[in-house]
């Protein structure tokens, strides 16, 4: 019991110096909760901090996770729970406003970094024993704080990863000397749960960490010992594979929903390639490294350490081979391609290279403890002081290859790597030098805690940008769900939070945040068909995200956009003046918007495939309306390229006619100019693809800059919206609506009278999950107009009701009960096999 308080005492111990040490790293680089600046970053800041205002929602009944009408006009969010939000941590969100998120945030990541300290520790005093508890304490902080955490910390989620490595894979270790293999199951299951994708990542390396431990524990190559290897290899391929399985009735729906958007499996990835030069992975044991090659620092002392292992005679030969081994080939890992993107989950990740590299830094540090471990016992200080010299010209050395350093990196590097050296050759024998080496580390961690945080947060806005932008979003939305008596309709924003006025935002998940239905969403777990209609429609130029930077009326008609947020007029809408501009936006009303079902005819099966989203309209209502139509008109400008510019003339139309342009060409990051008036970048990431050049009144020109090619390179595309024509579609579309009664994530039920056998087209995506009834009798759904939900429906009044089922659920409870019939049938039968009697007849 006593040995057991004192544990939780030291765990606590360790949570909190973690604790304490990041504090001091967000004091001293002035973030908040302590300084002025934002502490969000990157993804952090364009995207996980709207899911995470989404899941208070939904932990306060809001919202919902199997369904939401806030995603890209509708779409399953357990893929998105999944990956982002599925940590046990996350429950505390509810205690926090909408506004206090990023304090939230902070908060879970200061928990997160300790907890990994404490699951690091845990490991550490099980698998080597004889480590003083001071240097259990420095390896666990080291942990914690070490770069990997530091540079990833926009990346949240991930340390679910850091904190579950050391807990799975002391469970492997544990498996191995003793055949305990409950908690290798528990352990394999909560990874994949929590976070599959770290989940996979450390599953991996369990399954390499399993054989380096298992050959360790070879005592003599005999038959005998074969024999139990194998055996021993089947049972812990049998419990991980029982684990993964019992993780089913969470993972497989996330798998199912993971189908819909990113391509499972690209062969390309095993196209030879590499990162610089092998010998750069060393480059990133520096202090404050951030470099174009992988970062392991995890505290120059461990580093140390680490080369100790290699240099000391106190270990046997087989063990160094080994370790040489793992070493070479997860440093190979940061260097090689293909093996990168194995590790990275079968992909090539463009963005935060080396996801993986915490199991990497990991390993150093497994190694450092079997360092300290001999260490403690022959007290070799010359060696290390040896070893720390020579990592001086090491550091010395990459400067003058690369010169990647900062020149206080470098600096700080060397006097910490002169500190340590004088403090093993003077100390290295004395009970003293473990009093000194804390207050040194947490020195060196803090320091390069702070120099990552200058070059990573040192441009970040105010805090108040955020808190401004939610609160008063927050009082607009909700003045125009009170103006609102409409049980269905769709709005969206056409600026957005920390807008640069470039017409480029990623801020794209604002509907997620504030509780409404729109079109636009940002994220890994996009949905292909409905993203593939967004682009054919016009609204963006990408295929895996749903971008909306401008306002394309008939497009905002069909899927029921009923108001705008914007700064600027928008053409074909009507500004509501009662609802006074928050965030500098003005609200826009939408005549036009339809209703969430449409009645239809057969036509509108039929697959559009126009790479001219003019065109594409044009036949994607003249399908609806079962007769040819022509809302939009082309016209032809006057082409003028000289001086780095393309400019089209373009004549005045009818008055009341809108005026949309679209340039397609190879060459890109240009800027769009209307009228002599700067509008937006343009061909180039997250930029509009449709724009809006005015009215009709006015003879208008169009101008791109910073283009470089010919008039063959270049094809624009200019079309009037006739507004008489566009009118009459509308008119006849509104006689064929259906009444709808509720309009709920997950559930939709309306009233639709028809005359005739036909169709009823809803403005919801496509999804195998959706089930629809007619007059209580089941209906099939079937694809319309590209990516829409097809219901038919009969002569007469016709009662639709929609639910929404997460699809793979069942699949994924038969997988969870066989795993865990596996697992139990498993350690049964080995019980039945291992009993006394057994064993004697045996």
């Amino acid at each position: 019991m006593r040995k057991r308080y004192e544990s939780w005492i030291w765990a606590g111990i360790i949570f909190f110096i973690i604790v304490g040490l990041f504090v001091l790293i967000q004091a001293a680089s002035g973030l908040y909760p302590f300084g002025s600046k934002t502490n969000l970053l990157w993804d952090e800041e364009i995207q996980y901090v709207d899911f995470f205002a989404y899941y208070r929602d939904v932990l306060l009944g809001k919202a919902k996770l199997g369904y939401s009408f806030s995603k890209s006009a509708g779409g399953s969010l357990v893929a998105l729970f999944g990956y982002y939000l599925g940590s046990p941590l996350n429950l505390l969100v509810v205690f926090f406003e909408k506004e206090q998120i990023p304090l939230f945030l902070f908060w879970l990541t200061a928990g997160k970094l300790g907890l990994a300290g404490i699951t690091c520790s845990v490991f550490i005093k099980k698998r080597f024993s004889g480590i003083s508890k001071e240097m259990v304490c420095m390896l666990s902080v080291a942990y914690g704080l070490m770069q990997y955490n530091i540079l990833q910390l926009s990346n949240i989620m991930w340390l679910d990863g850091v904190i579950l490595l050391p807990l799975l894979l002391l469970a492997v270790y544990e498996f191995v000397q003793r055949d305990r293999k409950l908690g290798l199951f528990l352990a394999v299951f909560f990874s994949i749960a929590i976070n599959w994708y770290t989940g996979y990542m450390i599953g991996l390396f369990s399954v390499c960490y399993y054989f380096y431990e298992r050959i360790l524990a070879f005592h003599q190559i005999t038959k005998k010992e074969w024999g139990r290897f194998i055996l021993d290899t089947v049972k812990c391929g049998v419990t991980m594979l029982s684990g993964l399985l019992a993780s089913c009735f969470l993972f497989y729906p996330i798998f199912v929903g993971l189908k819909k958007g990113k391509q499972a499996f690209n062969p390309e990835i095993f196209q030879f390639g590499t990162y610089d030069s092998f010998i750069d992975v060393f480059q990133g044991f520096a202090l404050g490294s951030i470099v174009p090659t992988v970062s392991l620092y995890c505290g120059l002392l461990f580093f140390g350490f680490f080369i100790y292992f290699f240099i000391t005679k106190e270990i046997k030969i087989k063990e160094k081979v080994l370790a040489l081994l793992a070493v070479g080939f997860m440093f190979t890992s940061c260097w090689l391609i293909p093996l990168d993107c194995i590790w990275s989950g079968m992909r090539y990740a463009g963005t935060y290279r080396f996801r993986y590299s915490f199991i990497v830094t990991f390993l150093v540090l497994y190694l450092g403890c079997r360092g300290v471990q001999i260490y403690q016992q022959k007290k070799n200080g010359r060696a290390m002081g040896l070893i720390f010299a020579v990592g001086i010209l090491m550091i010395l050395f990459f400067q003058k290859k690369n010169g990647y350093y900062e020149k206080q990196n470098l600096y700080a590097t060397i006097i910490f790597l002169v500190v340590y050296g004088i403090l093993f050759c003077v100390l290295g024998k004395k009970k003293i030098l473990e009093r000194v080496l804390p207050g040194v580390l947490a020195a060196e961690l803090v320091l390069n805690g702070v120099f990552t945080f200058v070059i990573n947060y040192g441009a970040n806005p105010d805090i108040r940008v955020y808190t401004d932008y939610v609160s008063q979003s927050q009082q607009q939305i909700e003045q125009i769900q009170e103006r609102e008596e409409s049980v269905f309709y769709r709005m969206d924003t056409l600026e957005k939070r920390n807008d640069a006025g470039d017409g480029c935002s990623a801020f794209l998940n604002e509907a997620m945040v504030y509780g409404y239905h729109g079109l636009a969403h940002y994220s890994s777990t996009y949905d292909t068909d409905i993203s593939k209609m967004i682009f054919d429609v016009g609204y963006s130029t990408l295929l895996d995200l749903s971008v909306i930077q401008e306002s394309i009326i008939p497009s905002d008609a069909l899927f029921g956009v009923k108001y705008l947020l914007s700064q600027k007029e928008v053409a074909g809408y009507e500004k509501v003046d009662e609802i006074p501009e928050y965030n500098g936006k003005s609200v826009y009303l939408n005549p036009y918007a339809l209703d969430v079902g449409i009645g239809t005819g057969k036509e509108i099966l039929e697959n559009i495939e126009n790479a001219d989203p003019f065109a594409f309209q044009n036949e994607l209502f003249s399908n609806l309306l079962g007769r040819e139509v022509e809302i939009f008109k082309k016209t032809e400008p006057v082409m003028k390229i000289e001086n780095g510019q393309a400019e089209f003339l373009l004549s005045q139309g009818n008055p009341e006619d809108i005026l949309y342009g679209y340039v397609d060409s190879w060459i890109t990051e240009l800027q769009l100019f209307i009228d002599g008036t700067y509008r937006c970048n343009y061909a180039t990431w997250l930029s509009e693809k449709v724009f809006s050049a005015g009215y009709g009144s006015q003879d208008h020109t169009v101008t791109l800059t910073n283009y470089t090619g010919t008039e063959q390179e270049i094809f624009p595309h200019f079309y009037f919206l006739d507004m008489d024509v566009f009118q009459e579609v509308i008119e006849e579309l509104k006689n064929k609506e259906m009444h709808t009664e509720i309009f709920e994530d997950g559930y939709v039920k309306g009233t639709y009278e028809s005359g005739s056998e036909g169709y009823l087209l809803l403005s919801v995506p496509y999804d195998e999950g959706w089930s629809a009834s007619v007059n209580g009798e089941k209906v099939e759904i079937q694809r319309g107009a590209n990516a829409l939900s097809l219901i038919p429906v009969s002569a007469g009044i016709n009662e639709i009701e929609l639910h929404y089922h997460v699809p793979g659920i069942k699949m994924g409870i038969v997988l969870s009960v066989i795993g865990v019939l596996l697992f139990v049938g498993m350690c049964q039968t080995e019980k039945y096999f291992c009993r006394p009697g057994r064993r004697k007849n045996g």
